[in-house]
């Protein structure tokens, strides 16, 4: 099985030690308030493990905005799993390991696809912290450098509108489903939807409902029966827009959906939005580019 460090490695990662390399060097293919920037890719275990393409797609995006992108060696779960599980003991050494491994990282930000993982390590860490002023100090000085993807895009690239529509003038169909932790702890609507509409052109289907896919980590896995009813709400919903495609920002609402999608022989495409926005960059770049 390949991972996401067999799937990067084609891409020009600068290692964290010794310093990367003076920005700009890389000629941008689109450009952005985020040329010349440097920026850390933390992918979350499920896309370190699972979706290695999914990462590779956030790095060709990244790449493709003229950023100098490092990858962190020797990272680990950043400790959700155990803090959701009610294992303090061990959230709380992961989150310490983690924060010493990304606060040594010379980056202007560290970005992650897993609204997951950033709503661990920007909000919950403080909370893990709240009676350690030192490191709760330093969990504050992480969360100010974390951001997900969709809002580095949108909201510190500033990727502009239209910047990445279909070059044939063709209009992909999708729906978008919200991921909890996106939604509701990151607060995450505006910045997929602008860059599926406003950036990529494509037509977007509202759900008729928010609702949770029935993933929530553990949840799943102890409550089987209501998370299945829940997932297939879900399918039943992005089944009535007569969409083709739903997409995420969310690993675990992917694996889950797709799942299901699998389970029931449905004819539904699941995609992280990373890789669609990749899709669009490999129309600009010429094989030798790549």
């Amino acid at each position: 099985m390949q991972t996401i460090a067999n799937r990067i490695s084609h891409l020009p990662f600068r290692s964290p030690s010794p310093p990367p390399s003076e920005p700009g060097q890389i000629p941008p293919v689109i450009e952005t308030a985020a040329s010349g920037m440097t920026v850390a890719l933390y992918p979350g275990c499920m896309t370190a493990m699972l979706y290695p393409e999914q990462g590779e797609a956030v790095g060709t995006v990244l790449h493709a905005l003229g950023v100098t992108m490092i990858y962190p060696e020797d990272m680990h779960c950043c400790g959700l799993i155990p803090h959701n599980s009610g294992d303090a003991k061990h959230a709380v050494t992961m989150a310490k390991r983690t924060l010493e491994r990304l606060e040594a990282i010379p980056a202007d930000y560290i970005v992650s696809p897993s609204a997951s993982c950033v709503a661990m390590m920007a909000q919950d860490y403080l909370h893990i912290f709240r009676n350690d002023p030192a490191w709760e100090a330093r969990a504050e000085r992480l969360a100010n450098r974390i951001v997900d993807f969709t809002s580095f895009l949108a909201n510190v690239a500033k990727l502009p509108a239209g910047s990445l529509t279909a070059l044939d003038g063709g209009r992909r169909t999708l729906a978008y489903h919200d991921s909890c932790q996106g939604l509701n702890a990151l607060g995450l609507k505006a910045e997929p939807r602008y860059l599926i509409q406003e950036v990529m052109g494509d037509e977007l289907r509202e759900l008729g409902e928010v609702l949770c896919c029935g993933f929530g980590g553990s949840f799943s896995l102890e409550y089987p029966v209501i998370s299945e009813r829940l997932m297939n709400r879900k399918l039943a919903n992005v089944e009535a827009t007569e969409a083709p495609l739903v997409v995420s920002d969310n690993q675990g609402c992917l694996m889950h959906i797709r799942g299901g999608v699998d389970a029931s022989g449905r004819k539904l495409k699941v995609q992280h939005i990373a890789e669609l926005l990749a899709e669009r960059i490999q129309e600009r770049v010429s094989p030798r580019d790549q």
